[in-house]
C-alpha cells in the first residue's frame, strides 16, 4: 500500500473515531505507533514483533492504537503531523535494535534494546522518553527474536500506559 493511501486510511479512521468521541460514545486515548527495527544493523521487514507487543498492550489497557507504518521512514515531525491531522492525541515513536549470536547446536542468543518517545500530537511536546532492553539468554530454545520483540513491545506499552490518561469507555 502506498504511503499516501496509508495516510489517507489512517486519517479516515481518525475522523470516524473523532466523530464517535465527540458524540460521547468513547473517550479512550488514541495513539499513532511508529516502529523501526534492525537486526544486526540491517532494517527489518514487516511484520515487526515490537508492533504486536506495543499494540496489544495499549489496546488491553483501553487505548485505541494505529500503526503508522512499521518502516518508520518518516521523521518525527512528519509523524506528529500525521497523528495530529488524523485526530490522534499521541504519537509513540519506537526504535528497536537486535543483536544475534549463534551458539552451539544451532541455538541463537538474541539481545534487544529499544528507545521510545511518547509525544503529545497537539503540542509536539515529548512527555516520556525511555529505554528498555531484554535478552533470551538462558531461554534460547524457548524464546526467539519474534518472541523477544513482543516482550520488549509489552514492556514499552506498560510504561506508556502509566504516562497516558486512564481511558473511560
Amino acid at each position: 500500500m502506498s504511503r499516501a493511501r496509508r495516510i489517507a486510511l489512517i486519517g479516515l479512521s481518525f475522523l470516524i473515531l473523532g466523530a464517535l468521541s465527540a458524540a460521547g460514545t468513547l473517550s479512550a486515548e488514541t495513539v499513532l505507533v511508529a516502529v523501526r527495527e534492525t537486526v544486526d544493523g540491517a532494517p527489518s521487514d514487516p511484520p515487526l514483533p515490537a508492533v504486536d507487543g506495543v499494540s496489544s498492550g495499549l489496546f488491553a489497557a483501553g487505548h485505541i492504537v494505529f500503526d503508522a507504518g512499521s518502516r518508520g521512514s518518516s521523521g518525527i515531525g512528519d509523524l506528529v503531523e500525521v497523528a495530529r491531522e488524523g485526530g490522534a492525541g499521541w504519537l509513540l515513536d519506537v526504535s528497536v535494535a537486535y543483536k544475534q549470536t549463534k551458539l552451539d547446536q544451532g541455538a541463537v542468543r538474541v539481545a534487544g534494546s529499544a528507545s521510545f518517545s511518547l509525544v503529545n500530537a497537539l503540542t509536539g511536546v515529548t512527555s516520556l522518553s525511555d529505554r528498555v532492553a531484554g535478552s533470551n539468554a538462558g531461554r534460547e530454545k524457548k524464546i526467539d527474536l519474534t518472541a523477544l520483540g513482543v516482550e520488549l513491545g509489552r514492556l514499552i506499552s506498560q510504561r506508556v500506559t502509566r504516562a497516558l490518561p486512564t481511558p473511560s469507555l
